[in-house]
Parts: C-alpha cells; sequence; structure tokens
C-alpha cells in the first residue's frame, strides 16, 4: 500500500506534460477568437464590395449613363447589371437586387434595394447565412 501510496505522489507533483495541458485550455478559445474575428472581417469586407457596387450603379444614374427617365424595367436591368458586374466578394447570382419608385417630398426617387446572404466558412457561427443589406435612393426628378 505504501508503494502504491508513494507512487501516487509522485505522479501527482510531476510537471510533466503540464505545459501540453496548459496550452490544449489556451489554444482552443484563441482559436475560436482568432476564427471570429476574420469571420466578422470577411463580412465586413463582402458588405463594403456590395456597398461599392451599389455606389457605382447610383453613379451611372447621376452621371447620365442609365437615363433618369427610363422605363421602370429598362432601368432596373440596367441598374441589376451594373451592381453585378462590380461585385467581385461573392456569387453575383445570389445577389437580390430590387428597384421601386418613390416620392419625398415632391421629388422622385429610385430606391435601389441589394441583398446578399452570406454565409460562414465555420460551421456553428450562425445557424444558416445571414442577409446583407443596405439600399441607395437615387433621384430621378
Amino acid at each position: 500500500m505504501t508503494v502504491l501510496l508513494r507512487g501516487f505522489r509522485r505522479y501527482w507533483r510531476s510537471q510533466s506534460g503540464a505545459t501540453a495541458t496548459e496550452f490544449a485550455l489556451v489554444c482552443f478559445p484563441l482559436l475560436l477568437l482568432v476564427l471570429g474575428i476574420i469571420e466578422f472581417g470577411r463580412a465586413l469586407y463582402v458588405q463594403n464590395d456590395l456597398s461599392y457596387a451599389a455606389d457605382i450603379a447610383a453613379r451611372k444614374v447621376l452621371i447620365g449613363q442609365i437615363a433618369r427617365d427610363a422605363p421602370d424595367s429598362e432601368a432596373q436591368a440596367k441598374l441589376e447589371s451594373a451592381v453585378r458586374d462590380n461585385f467581385d466578394s461573392g456569387d453575383r447570382l445570389l445577389l437580390q437586387i430590387s428597384v421601386a419608385k418613390e416620392m419625398v417630398d415632391g421629388i422622385p426617387f429610385r430606391v435601389l434595394s441589394v441583398r446578399y446572404p452570406f454565409t460562414f466558412f465555420i460551421p456553428g457561427l450562425a445557424e444558416g447565412p445571414i442577409s446583407l443589406e443596405l439600399s441607395r435612393r437615387i433621384p430621378i426628378g
């Protein structure tokens, strides 16, 4: 019994493997934090690129490359094409683009709304894709 007790004390006080155990305890939360930061940065990058594409489409209307008084279907097709051509951060076919008319204080506007389903590379961060959305109000009158 004393031999067993001495062996147990020796293993209890032993420091071999302590560094590996501490690393294993610290590595997992640190890795999750780093991967979370990377995914958040990627989402911001896609949102910024989406905003850039919508701004380019709105600018084309303002400088006259897309006629302000064009019929709704033609204007929508040209705006959709401009947004899709300038979006480089994901699948352009997943973009959901809508164009509507709106009056604000007697001034007519076209409202360009863009939605993109953003999916994370790391499973388990969200149950499904999150929707990145934005809109631009373009004066047409």
